[in-house]
């Protein structure tokens, strides 16, 4: 078996391939270009084993690889630095070291989902980024208006409060700029609408988005984003590991006699995961009063961020069970008050003072 590490950048990538014992066979650099890349992987020896590190281009490089190797991993950026030298970095050091830490087993990776998953996790970031621009162009119309003394309240995500802005009042090069943002809110409004609709058409087959709707605060988008982060809920063998993966698990530190440090939340997450989590938690508390409930104590007593990230887990572990058990979510019923038994009000007499015993047993 050979074994190939891979510096991915965006124009080129250094490899450095070796053998099972650990010799260099080859270390280069090479063009990005498709049909170069495909020349090189059938010049390289076989059986082959890949890996890259996981950088914001590895898409079109997987799918190449994969044609060639028998397998292809994606390093872990964050855990490989423990294995990097501190005073040298450079391409081919990298490459090497992603042979090497790969040939000796212990190479930290990330999964690769499908190309469909992939598609849709572009579709679902596509929406963010027009929801941002959108907030962005709002913010910056509203800090316009404000220079002018003139009214910014209200809602500028709709198109009827956008109309009701006097743009003729201004002076010309205000008009000029606040017709601007009028304008490319209302296209970026008009342009999500359309994305709401082609995201219900595409997902709405989808069984496991179907199952994750019923639970409380999830719609469309949000039911499918939390499945692109996860993609396979049997990759978490407990509910424990998935809370770690969504960011929402405390750090631990303990060392020798000393108790254990709990901090704050793992910076090493799925970004939107967590994110997605935290901005629907509201609806689920909202949904139950058992759970509003809780979020009041636990408010109360620790807080209210992490009361909400307590409610947060809670929400995550209604979605494990839902996509480990295939099914929808059942709400909980409301408890049924106790009915009073004969045998309580038969006996009840006999509870009584003495003089009440008495006349009974008369």
């Amino acid at each position: 078996m050979y074994y190939v590490g891979a510096d991915l950048h965006k124009e080129q990538t250094w490899f450095y391939v070796m053998d099972h014992n650990g010799d260099k066979i080859l270390s280069k650099s090479i063009s990005n270009n498709p049909e170069i890349l495909h020349q090189f992987f059938r010049s390289l020896p076989r059986p082959l084993t890949l890996a890259v590190e996981a950088t914001y281009n590895w898409y079109f490089f997987t799918d190449i690889a994969e044609q060639y190797a028998e397998h292809v991993y994606l390093a872990n950026s964050y855990e490989l630095k423990a294995f990097a030298r501190r005073h040298k970095k450079t391409d081919k050091i990298d490459a090497r070291l992603i042979a090497d830490v790969l040939r000796k087993g212990y190479l930290p990776t990330v999964f690769i989902p499908n190309r469909s998953i992939r598609e849709v996790k572009e579709l679902l970031r596509y929406r963010i980024n027009l929801v941002r621009d959108r907030c962005r162009n709002i913010f910056r119309l509203k800090n316009t208006l404000d220079k002018l003394g003139a009214d910014s309240s209200g809602n500028f995500a709709t198109e009827k409060q956008l109309k009701n802005i006097p743009v003729d009042s201004f002076p010309e090069h205000y008009r000029y700029i606040i017709s601007a943002y009028i304008e490319r809110i209302i296209f970026l409004s008009k342009k999500l609408y359309s994305v709401k609709i082609y995201l219900k058409d595409e997902l709405s087959d989808d069984a496991e988005i179907r199952d994750l709707i019923t639970v409380d605060g999830l719609d469309y988008f949000s039911a499918a984003l939390v499945k692109s982060e996860i993609v396979d809920i049997e990759r978490f063998r407990s509910f424990n590991r998935l809370c770690a993966f969504a960011g929402l698990a405390p750090r631990v530190a303990q060392s020798g006699n000393k108790a254990a440090y709990h901090g704050a939340l793992l910076s090493n997450r799925r970004k939107l995961l967590q994110w997605i989590l935290l901005e629907t938690v509201f609806h689920f508390i909202k949904a139950s009063p058992e759970r509003k409930t809780r979020y009041e104590n636990l408010k109360a007593s620790k807080g209210a961020n992490t009361a909400k990230i307590i409610m947060a887990r809670q929400m995550l572990k209604v979605i494990y069970h839902v996509l480990k058990e295939k099914r929808p979510y059942y709400k909980e019923k409301p408890a049924r008050p106790k009915k009073e038994t004969n045998k309580s009000s038969r006996w009840q007499p006999l509870r009584s003072k003495g003089s009440e015993v008495s006349s009974v047993r008369g």
